[in-house]
């Protein structure tokens, strides 16, 4: 039977079977390997709430957010919220209410925003698999969708932990483009260098030029890293990162911290770069330009000082 058929048809409103929690159902927000998500109320807040088919799945999701829930940074995905069944036409799903993240996926903010800001979203998203890994879990299926930027603050969070996967076993879900297996670098094993490899691709992906980036991942049972080694060289934006990069993609990073405390290196160092440069004359013509590229420099190098103070 398919997921599709199993996922039952909420309600406009429904209440938890045992906390007695009522939530108004406003629409599904997405859809995944084991679960549907739902933008709902409940007291007039705004929550997202997961339901699912097999308790298992979801309580391990559950145990999941609340484990990164309990150290000082507590923005790696959202905050728990409630957990509870609800009953339809005789037969009991799980669900879980958590915070519901307004913000953009990752690659819709990069192409409002400007590829220049991949870099320190990839510094972000990096403190937040560090953290998840010291709880001894890998992400899993890491890609664009399953990140959003929050609208009021700019930081990247993870969504849709279906995929969370225990240190050491099979990886239980993944995305072709940024899963290691498919550009024969290596297994699904869940470990730290499989989310970092991951992490690499998807900055490729973000950053690359499209056509560039379709012909890599049209080279069949042929492709390989060095494909993305050949965009990289070509990419004036990515170019100064491809020592983190690539050994991201040859998994010599033992944590998540050591590949963030490399890239961030790199950001900083491009930041005070830009900033240093002298201001061409008012009348060049270029004044506008370059004042745009003093202060995304500035935001670039702002950004790596707090997660410089936050996260080492």
């Amino acid at each position: 039977m398919s997921f599709k058929a199993s996922t039952p048809v909420l309600p406009r409103q429904f209440r938890g079977k045992w906390n007695q929690n009522t939530y108004h159902v406003v629409r599904e927000v997405g859809r995944g390997a084991n679960g549907a998500v739902y933008l709902v109320t409940q007291g007039g807040v705004r929550r997202a709430v997961k339901v699912g088919i097999e308790s298992m799945d979801i309580l391990m999701e559950v145990h999941v957010l609340k484990s990164v829930q309990q150290g000082r940074d507590t923005r790696v995905g959202p905050l728990l919220c409630d957990v509870d069944d609800l009953v339809i036409d005789g037969r009991t799903y799980p669900f879980y209410a958590m915070e519901y993240l307004d913000g953009d996926q990752l690659d819709e903010y990069v192409r409002q925003a400007g590829t220049e800001w991949v870099p320190v979203l990839i510094v972000q998203l990096l403190a937040r698999l560090d953290i998840l890994h010291q709880h001894g879990y890998v992400f899993g299926d890491l890609k664009p969708e399953n990140i959003i930027v929050t609208r009021h603050d700019k930081q990247t969070r993870l969504i849709d932990f279906g995929g969370v996967t225990k240190l050491g076993n099979a990886v239980r879900q993944f995305t072709e483009e940024y899963d290691r297996a498919y550009w024969h670098s290596g297994d699904r094993r869940a470990e730290i260098a499989y989310d970092l490899f991951s992490a690499a691709t998807m900055m490729v992906r973000l950053m690359a030029d499209p056509q560039a980036w379709k012909m890599a991942i049209a080279q069949g049972e042929s492709r390989q890293t060095q494909s993305l080694c050949d965009i990289i060289r070509n990419s004036d934006g990515l170019y100064p990162y491809r020592v983190p990069l690539i050994k991201a993609f040859h998994g010599k990073y033992a944590t998540a911290r050591e590949m963030r405390a490399e890239m961030l290196a790199i950001l900083r160092q491009s930041a005070v770069a830009v900033a240093a440069q002298p201001a061409p004359q008012p009348d060049s013509g270029a004044a506008g330009k370059w004042i745009g590229s003093l202060f995304v420099a500035s935001m670039l190098l702002l950004a790596g000082t707090l997660y410089y103070a936050w996260f080492l």
